[in-house]
This record gives C-alpha cells, structure tokens and sequence, in this order.
C-alpha cells in the first residue's frame, strides 16, 4: 500500500467510525466535496498538507491522531506507484 491509498482508506474508515458523509465532512471540514472524492477514490495521488489539516479538523481531531494508525506503519517505500 502506498500513501495515497492509505489516506484514502483512513478517510473512509473515519467516515465510517463517526457516520459522517462525505457532504458533511466536506461542510466540517472546508475542503470541497469533489476533493475529497478525488482522495477516496485514488485520482489525488498526493493530498496537500492543509487538505490533511482540514479534513483532522472535519473530523474533530488533530493532524497527529489522522496519522496515529496503523495504516501508515508499514506503507512501501517507494514515492510513486
């Protein structure tokens, strides 16, 4: 698994774990709607840093707890898929 995947499932799995749509995260958040498909669904294959920021703040957490998991402890080493 490479970065861009990792933050996609983490997206998901944090959708999932506080019922939220991608609409509500996208009002929580700031970041629009189409950004945040575009990072689920892999076509963003490097998410900016403030997009990272503002989706932890959507989700009520800082930028260390959305890194905080184990889908990014074993990711490959190499930059581009």
């Amino acid at each position: 698994m490479n970065i861009s995947q990792a933050i996609s499932k983490r997206v998901m799995l944090l959708c999932y774990e506080k019922d939220m749509t991608v609409y509500e995260l996208s009002k929580k958040s700031g970041v629009p709607k189409t950004t945040i498909k575009d990072i689920i669904s892999g076509r963003s294959k490097n998410p900016g840093v403030i997009s990272i920021e503002k989706l932890a703040t959507g989700f009520s957490m800082s930028v260390g707890e959305f890194w905080n998991h184990e889908l990014f402890t074993h990711l490959d080493t190499y930059l581009h898929p």
